[in-house]
């Protein structure tokens, strides 16, 4: 499969905390699983491969309101598209526009609660490194 274009991603996205559907507007059919996500872009896993070049209209429902909507509805075109070779599925990007700047706002919130779900990980899992390292008074009196 090929890139449309070669330009680079400026935008940082956040891999998904969290499984997260995105279903086909036209058919109401899953499209694929949202990898990662940004404002301006996504990646998808898909059974199938998608068309680059087209457009697609999307929506994403939401298991909890936020900013007091249920569902994203956005249109994306696919930029590129391949298979991955571990899961036999297709890996695909694509340019998100959004028919209501709230949608966006959306969005940029559930990038927002994803960064702040890694950033608590990996503080877990560095407190919890530094427990199992004895410190210095264990190490003086337990020695």
């Amino acid at each position: 499969m090929k890139v449309v274009d070669s330009e680079k991603q400026t935008k940082i996205r956040r891999r998904a905390a969290e499984p997260l559907l995105v279903y086909d507007l036209q058919t109401k059919l899953p499209m694929g699983q949202v990898i990662d996500l940004s404002a301006k872009g996504m990646k998808l896993m898909s059974e199938e491969p998608p068309v680059i070049s087209k457009i697609y209209y999307f929506r994403i429902p939401l298991k909890n309101k936020i900013k007091n909507f249920d569902e994203v509805i956005f249109d994306a075109e696919c930029r590129w598209c391949r298979q991955n070779e571990d899961t036999c599925w297709y890996d695909s990007g694509y340019i998100l526009r959004f028919p209501r700047p709230e949608y966006a706002d959306v969005i940029k919130e559930i990038t927002r609660k994803w960064l702040m779900d890694g950033s608590d990980k990996l503080c877990a899992e560095r407190i919890k490194a530094a427990d199992k390292k004895p410190g210095f008074f264990k190490k003086l009196f337990n020695g």
